[in-house]
């Protein structure tokens, strides 16, 4: 194999692929990428077998073929290049010859067979979603995924089409966010899986404002294709929690609030709390919402906002980092609080939302 690019448009290729390349993977071939050459085009792919990248880029290929290379080390070598023209041409015993200009370097290859074959999805009819639409659902959500291994089947974001609406929820079982929307969907398809919570960072990174993604789903993997990218991954198998029982139906108290004003008060209780007490009360009184934060060996810290509240009083506890992860997402200027007592979740959303969407947050409550 034999090509040349310029640089900046290789490095940017290989940036967009790199980062699912696993350094500590017990098989050395996952910290290479494979690149392919073929008539004019140059495909990159990087995988950890469980989510894969693949990034197409024109360039001029002299000798068509295929060879991989250390993502670590190609990307880094890259980066202190001048700009021009790179040459790669693959020599014998596995060695690249990579030359810039004057600049000449040496680097290990393994075989290309070596390196896991990526599924193509053949025979699969794909879904059209708006790019834009899919990434903010995403960027509202995403940040609720669990991180934790134990409960696995929460580690990834649930992906739900029925009846022309798209809902994804992320759950770590003391929050929930949840985002539907029914404009831009396409209708007749039915589907419900569990997309890994890595595949869903590296959507929101390379999704752009402009275009549609081609999504292809079945049982056990899923592909997303946009712009010269594809990306394909293994699904999470089990059971995702019934989200619709953990959403409030009965309540009696509601409270409006500007967003900006509850968050940045919220911003400031955070900086007098720490790891082992994190945690802020809040007592609504008429219209008159109280914020106290109390925490040993630190300090105290109370202020108070105006609200429109209805049902009566109230006097219940929130982590204000739960909190100020969903306010940060609200795009209204004003916001609804649904509340019931002290010991029961409480809901989040936008004051004004659009009639073909819903964005809702549930929250749990810490104990007084």
């Amino acid at each position: 194999m034999k090509i040349s690019i310029p640089r900046q448009e290789l490095l940017d290729a290989v940036n967009k692929v790199k980062t699912v390349v696993s350094p500590k993977s017990a098989l050395p071939i996952l910290s290479h990428i494979l690149m392919e050459a073929d008539e004019s085009q140059l495909k990159l792919t990087a995988t950890d077998l469980k989510v894969s990248i693949e990034c197409t880029v024109d360039c001029t290929v002299k000798e068509a073929g295929s060879l991989t290379v250390s993502s670590q080390r190609l990307s880094s070598i890259l980066a202190e290049l001048p700009e021009g023209e790179i040459t790669l041409d693959l020599a014998g015993n596995n060695v690249i010859n990579l030359e810039c200009g004057k600049i000449k370097t040496k680097l290990f290859s393994m075989s290309a067979e070596e390196f896991p074959p990526v599924r193509a999805f053949e025979g699969i009819e794909p879904l059209a979603i708006e790019q834009k639409l899919l990434r903010k659902m995403f960027q509202k959500t995403s940040f609720a995924i669990s991180t934790d291994q134990g409960r696995y089947n929460l580690t990834g974001l649930l992906f739900e089409l029925a009846d022309g609406k798209l809902t994804v929820v992320a759950t770590d079982g003391r929050r929930m966010s949840l985002y539907s929307e029914r404009e831009g969907i396409p209708k007749g398809a039915n589907t419900k899986v569990i997309i890994p919570g890595k595949m869903i960072t590296e959507l929101e990174r390379l999704l752009a404002d402009n275009g549609e993604v081609q999504l292809f789903l079945d049982e056990a993997q899923a592909a997303f294709q946009f712009d010269s990218l594809r990306l394909v991954t293994a699904l999470i198998e089990g059971n995702f929690p019934n989200y619709d029982m953990v959403i409030p139906k009965k309540h009696d108290k509601e409270g409006i609030i500007a967003t900006s004003t509850f968050m940045e008060a919220m911003r400031r209780t955070r900086t007098m709390t720490n790891d082992k007490f994190n945690s802020v009360r809040i007592t609504v009184n008429g219209s008159v919402m109280k914020l106290n934060v109390v925490t040993p060996e630190v300090g105290e810290y109370e202020e108070e906002l105006e609200v429109e509240f209805e049902g009566g009083n109230l006097d219940i506890a929130f982590n204000p980092d739960y909190v100020l992860e969903v306010l940060r997402r609200i795009e209204s200027e004003k916001l609804c609080l649904i509340l019931k007592d002290a010991s029961s979740p409480g809901l989040i959303k936008p004051y004004e939302e659009k009639s073909s969407h819903q964005y809702l947050n549930v929250v749990m409550p810490i104990r007084l």
